[in-house]
């Protein structure tokens, strides 16, 4: 699924730089903001809908001394709680194949891009469409019943969807 070198990727794609906002939906315990900050030098602002996640990322970014570059709060990717146009870039990692209501979740992730920022999905992608039904099944009892990934035109088109 992801590696610090696919993270890396999604930086070099979305221009992430020293001056870039960057929103990172899904952030879980904060691995990428931190790593984010330390290693491009950027401000990040991480999400999480678990509350103990955003506990254990705000540790993190303590341990590793980027609490000035790095914050973390809980939100819904469905519902982020920001203004319009307040990021440079918005990341996910295997994060956006979750949310009940996709096409929701990345018209708020460019609801609160700035303009001419990017969007950078690195998410579960059937390679073959449509898949055996019994590769369905296999993959959903693999990932958990809430995992839903989508072909790559299916992503394209909710990016499109969501005025991308």
């Amino acid at each position: 699924l992801g590696s610090v070198n696919a993270t890396d990727r999604l930086v070099d794609l979305c221009r992430i730089d020293e001056d870039s906002y960057v929103l990172d939906v899904g952030c879980g315990s904060g691995v990428t903001p931190v790593y984010l900050a330390k290693k491009y030098g950027c401000d990040v602002m991480g999400v999480d809908i678990m509350p103990r996640m955003v506990d254990r990322a705000r540790e993190l970014a303590q341990q590793k001394g980027v609490s000035r570059r790095v914050e973390f709060r809980v939100a819904d990717a469905q519902e982020l709680p920001f203004d319009d146009r307040t990021f440079d870039a918005v990341i996910t990692e295997s994060v956006t194949a979750f949310p009940e209501d996709k096409q929701q979740a990345i018209k708020e992730y460019s609801r609160v891009l700035k303009y001419g920022g990017y969007v950078g999905l690195n998410e579960s992608t059937w390679i073959k469409t449509p898949p055996p039904p019994d590769v369905v099944d296999w993959a959903t009892r693999q990932a958990g019943a809430a995992v839903s990934p989508l072909s790559q035109d299916g992503w394209v088109g909710l990016l499109k969807g969501a005025g991308l």
